[in-house]
């Protein structure tokens, strides 16, 4: 009661009035009446802002310093102008699926718009890549747009609650159990939160003597995990929430994948922070964080935001798409078999692996994973992959949207972040299978949403 006797005698303040009569208040109040007013328009200004943007940052800090990296600049008026006709002729058709029901296939398809093909167009103009890269993509992503917006979504009827509910504590107990003992035997309850020392942690636990069966289901931890912590957390038992976050901690140290940790962060964010609205103006939130990571650069001298977001995310799964093009352009297809034909007794020619092929390919000697373009350079003749793989991307949305149906965004949101990073820097049957992307599937499935348990 005191606290809101606190709050209510700060609401009728002078400084509380002076705030919500300050011109910025106001400023912002007004922009967001017009958007509320116009939200089409705006959200395709946004989208046109964000490659605008991306341009800039590329042109003026990313080039200049990774250009030993193969980022040049060498724009070709013609192309560079082609490349921004095609952003303006699908963006009512991005800005569609963004104003759509909040569904997982939707918004995986609006972080592949903003993280993948926009910026595709801002390499191939800045960089001055082939016209052919320009085709294929364009094509990709118009038979892409076109089947998320036309194709329906099948419904299945969820599973009892007391069912599912039981379920998901024995998973849990399962899971700490499993956890625990594998940190408490081969690391001997081993903390590691340190950055710097990832790489001999990893060296260790690929030296662990570990059965088949335990590693297969360690693995299935990245998925398994989160989904757990997001079940108590929609049930409110915060010391069950504390353990299972202490438990990922030692899962987390076990073999400390950076991707494992930063997961927990955006699981916790997307529960707790995400709202509905940011979707529909992620081209804004996205102009913002491309300019702010490019001032930084261009006025401190501070490069890591512009290498992670910029570089790492947005960019370099385009010049790999770029890459496995002209790798496969005069190197033998190969048709799956290092995925799901693989399966049937058919061996890769890549016996070293497609990602290691093409890390040597570019003179790094790293495993260059790529996804979408990449993954259909790589596997079918691209007269053909460009309607195909396009179909087949979306197959596995729709399947996730099935499986998540009356879900809240607040539990899947993080979900489609992540996964939507790794079909633009992965195979689709690696997605599906080593990422565990059809665990996911099966979790969401017999989710126990309680009533009332999420407020948004």
């Amino acid at each position: 009661m005191k606290l809101n006797i606190i709050f209510q005698k700060i609401r009728q303040s002078k400084l509380a009035e002076r705030i919500q009569g300050s011109r910025l208040v106001m400023t912002v109040d007004r922009l967001t009446a017009v958007c509320k007013r116009n939200p089409v328009p705006i959200q395709c200004i946004f989208a046109l802002v964000y490659r605008l943007v991306l341009d800039a940052v590329y042109l003026t800090a990313l080039s200049p310093v990774y250009t030993y990296a193969g980022f040049t600049t060498d724009i070709f008026v013609l192309q560079y102008i082609l490349s921004w006709l095609v952003v303006l002729i699908l963006v009512p058709m991005i800005v569609s699926i963004q104003q759509k029901e909040q569904r997982p296939s939707s918004i995986l398809v609006t972080l592949l718009n903003y993280l993948y093909f926009i910026p595709m167009t801002s390499y191939i103009g800045c960089k001055g890549s082939t016209f052919g890269l320009l085709i294929d993509a364009t094509i990709y992503w118009t038979v892409l747009l076109t089947i998320e917006i036309k194709l329906p979504t099948i419904q299945l009827k969820r599973l009892q609650l007391h069912h599912t509910d039981q379920l998901f504590k024995w998973i849990t107990l399962a899971a700490v159990v499993l956890v625990m003992a594998v940190s408490g035997y081969y690391t001997g309850f081993r903390v590691k939160l340190n950055m710097s020392d990832v790489y001999t942690v990893r060296a260790e636990a690929a030296a662990y003597s570990m059965p088949v069966l335990i590693s297969y289901a360690l693995s299935m931890m990245k998925v398994l995990l989160p989904i757990i912590i997001l079940y108590w957390l929609q049930a409110k038992k915060w010391l069950r929430v504390l353990a299972l976050l202490i438990v990922y901690v030692f899962y987390y140290s076990i073999a400390a994948q950076k991707s494992v940790f930063m997961l927990l962060f955006l699981m916790l964010g997307g529960y707790f922070f995400y709202r509905n609205w940011m979707m529909r103006y992620f081209g804004a939130i996205l102009s913002a964080g491309v300019l702010v990571c490019g001032l930084l650069y261009s006025m401190f001298g501070i490069l890591d935001p512009m290498s992670l977001l910029v570089r790492r995310l947005m960019y370099l799964p385009v010049q790999l798409s770029e890459v496995y093009r002209e790798f496969f352009s005069s190197n033998p297809l190969d048709m799956f078999r290092e995925s799901i034909v693989g399966k049937l007794g058919f061996d890769s020619m890549y016996s070293d692996g497609m990602p290691k092929v093409i890390g040597e390919f570019m003179n790094t000697g790293s495993n260059a994973n790529n996804g979408m373009l990449g993954d259909m350079y790589a596997n079918l003749p691209t007269a053909i992959g460009v309607f195909i793989m396009p179909f087949v991307v979306i197959l596995c949305f729709r399947l996730l949207n099935i499986c998540a149906e009356k879900l809240p965004t607040a539990i899947t949101i993080s979900i489609c972040v992540n996964y939507g990073i790794g079909f633009a820097n992965g195979a689709w049957s690696t997605i599906l299978l080593s990422h565990g992307l059809l665990l996911a599937c099966f979790l969401l499935y017999i989710f126990p949403i309680k009533k009332g348990a999420i407020s948004k």
